[in-house]
């Protein structure tokens, strides 16, 4: 059954999430594009540039539009999660969702699953929107007769090995570091839209503008948990441990925050449930 209201939270949500898709791939095309511009190239040769043209402002502006509509990706995919959320678990349309045959555990859990696999698709859309912007922009500044695989070559043997020596300096581990950020990364975004649908379910218990308060509820919590992590990282002795360290607390801490944010949805939608 729960995979089958997977299916039904998917189909609910595939249009806006494409669309978010799709716009991350217009952006980046956008911003390939200004990387095409002369200037760039005239950059790598010269190291500077003689004159600046309308054109160049155009890009400039391109540029721009390109960080903008990455933060509104980013951001708007949730607030769309949020806003879904609410529609279908409080409002007139929860009533057929909470008169399905089904746990409200299993309501709870397709939602949070589905919410964050879109979550973490942006993400990735996002880390390959700036590689590819990042390749280009490395591939205009190449001068004459430099590859770009040249390039690639050398960029990462020095970034690995500086890697490497920061990792040696500070009592560092870097691959232990890696791994986790890669694991942390990937688990995230469901973190997140747990934390998000608890603190709109908070929200619920409210007589007036129950969104607006979940909103607020979710900012007060992302504030103190940010808080109750500095305060654990600054026992840290190194710079070392202090990197270690910093990601895994920071995660710790929404993780917990998140498991009882679920627990406090469940019990909600089960005892405190109010679509009125």
């Amino acid at each position: 059954m729960l995979g089958k209201l997977m299916k039904y939270e998917m189909k609910s949500t595939y249009k806006m999430g494409c669309l978010v898709l799709c716009a991350m791939a217009v952006i980046t095309f956008l911003g390939w594009l200004a990387f095409q511009n002369s200037v760039w190239s005239e950059i790598g040769r010269t190291g500077g540039r003689s004159a600046v043209d309308w054109a160049d402002f155009f890009y400039l502006f391109v540029m721009m539009l390109y960080a903008m509509l990455l933060v509104v990706a980013n951001f708007g995919i949730l607030i769309y999660l949020g806003v879904h959320f609410y529609r279908s678990m409080y409002t007139d349309q929860g009533y057929l969702t909470h008169t399905l045959p089904v746990s409200k555990h299993q309501i709870l859990v397709s939602k949070m699953l589905v919410s964050g696999l879109w979550m973490l698709f942006v993400m990735i859309a996002i880390y390959l929107s700036l590689s590819v912007l990042g390749l280009s922009l490395v591939f205009s500044l190449l001068p004459d007769g430099y590859t770009l695989s040249q390039a690639w070559a050398e960029f990462t043997g020095g970034l690995w090995q500086l890697v490497i020596e920061f990792g040696e300096w500070f009592e560092f581990d870097v691959s232990g570091w890696l791994i986790s950020t890669l694991l942390i990364s990937l688990v995230t975004p469901f973190v997140t839209i747990t934390t998000l649908f608890g603190a709109i379910s908070i929200g619920q218990l409210a007589s007036r503008y129950r969104l607006f308060l979940g909103v607020v509820c979710y900012i007060g919590i992302l504030v103190v948990s940010s808080l109750v992590s500095s305060l654990f990282r600054s026992f840290a002795t190194s710079l070392g441990t202090y990197m270690s360290s910093s990601l895994n607390i920071q995660f710790a801490v929404n993780l917990l925050v998140a498991a009882a944010l679920y627990i406090t949805s469940y019990f909600i939608i089960s005892r405190k449930l109010n679509m009125g």
